[in-house]
């Protein structure tokens, strides 16, 4: 600064001038700069910002109104005109592991013949490879019925075939659609080996006149899932069915993810469509009476309709109560003791249909 004194006016004058244009250019480059950096960020913003109003933020608050979960707007315009889709997948252990059960919306798990269990899976939100597929009993209609679905199976008792026409159940009989729809794959033996996807299944409905949206009574999920610090660290739940060998299940609690990781036959129940082991965010143990079926081959009835025992466990815990369905159409209700709707947790729902006097524990 002494220096600077000390030098002569004009000098002074022009190192001034000189300082004052470099601060200047420097200000125009930075602003310029700045903006363009300001509106590219604004452009790639997916949640919109104070620049650009035209991006406006996606909030999931479109509920599936099979299972609830929540979608955006956007997302549920993939499957809110759907046809949902009622497929029977088969659970003899030479089968596993299936495809196509982590992607359901609701799974039903009951008895079939000589202790073995089947699924029927109901599809709306996502698609998948779906397989084994196998045969339709008379039981699987009542609950095919609640949700008005495309009917995927391969053939199936002499009984339950003759119910599909009865009820005007929208049939998707691999008997009678056959390839490209259904294929048997090499890597496994029939009958064990019939697979398909939703895609195609929804497309063989909609060469028959089957449409969507689905429209149901949908049922009672909770506003918001228990807090992490209130759920119990450890619970485990055993089924025994028929206490046939190979198809005991198990389900064990995780807390962090408020998930139910799914295990049969003492191993880990994978799905081979992801490669991920089976979870459930809400399992229903429902009670229903089951008889030998007079026609033979093992063949059993079970009693869907009316009401029984239920056990409803989510968030780590476990709600006794009824369970109602007042006819074939209408959808299956739980209630508590007190005969309150008991409130379901938002995802994958498995609904374990057991004989009354069947094993069941958790802890």
């Amino acid at each position: 600064m002494r220096k600077f004194k000390l030098l002569p006016t004009r000098l002074k004058i022009i190192l001034v001038v000189v300082f004052a244009a470099f601060v200047l250019v420097w200000t125009i480059v930075g602003f310029y700069v700045g903006r363009k950096a300001a509106q590219a960020a604004d452009i790639k913003s997916p949640i919109g910002s104070l620049i650009n109003k035209d991006i406006i933020p996606q909030v999931a608050d479109f509920p599936n109104p099979i299972n609830g979960m929540f979608f955006t707007k956007e997302e549920a315009k993939e499957w809110k005109d759907r046809l949902p889709l009622a497929v029977v997948i088969e659970n003899h252990t030479d089968v596993r592991p299936q495809s196509g059960l982590n992607k359901a919306d609701v799974v039903y798990e009951t008895l079939a013949e000589g202790g073995i269990t089947r699924f029927l899976a109901i599809f709306l939100a996502s698609e998948t490879s779906i397989g084994p597929v196998r045969s339709n009993r008379p039981y699987f209609l009542d609950w095919v019925s609640e949700y008005s679905a495309g009917y995927a199976h391969v053939g199936g008792s002499p009984e339950a075939q003759g119910l599909v026409k009865t009820y005007s159940i929208r049939d998707l009989d691999q008997f009678f659609i056959g390839a490209p729809t259904y294929e048997r794959v090499s890597y496994k033996y029939a009958p064990h080996n019939v697979y398909t996807t939703t895609q195609k299944l929804r497309g063989a409905a909609a060469t028959r006149g089957y449409k969507g949206p689905v429209t149901i009574k949908s049922w009672q999920f909770a506003d918001e899932e228990m807090p992490l610090e209130s759920r119990p660290k450890a619970f485990t739940l055993d089924l025994g069915f028929s206490g046939a060998y190979g198809y005991d299940v198990r389900w064990v609690y995780e807390p962090k993810t408020n998930t139910y990781q799914r295990f049969n036959g003492g191993a880990g129940h994978i799905d081979a469509a992801t490669n991920t082991q089976l979870t459930a965010k809400t399992i229903i143990v429902e009670y229903a009476a089951v008889s030998p079926d007079p026609s033979g081959h093992s063949r059993i009835k079970i009693n869907t309709i009316g009401s029984g025992k239920v056990i409803v466990f989510t968030n780590g815990n476990a709600t006794a109560g009824t369970w109602k369905k007042a006819s074939r159409p209408d959808r299956t209700a739980f209630f508590d003791n007190n005969g309150k709707e008991i409130p379901l947790n938002r995802g994958l729902i498995w609904i374990e249909v057991v004989p009354d006097d069947s094993p069941v524990s958790f802890k």
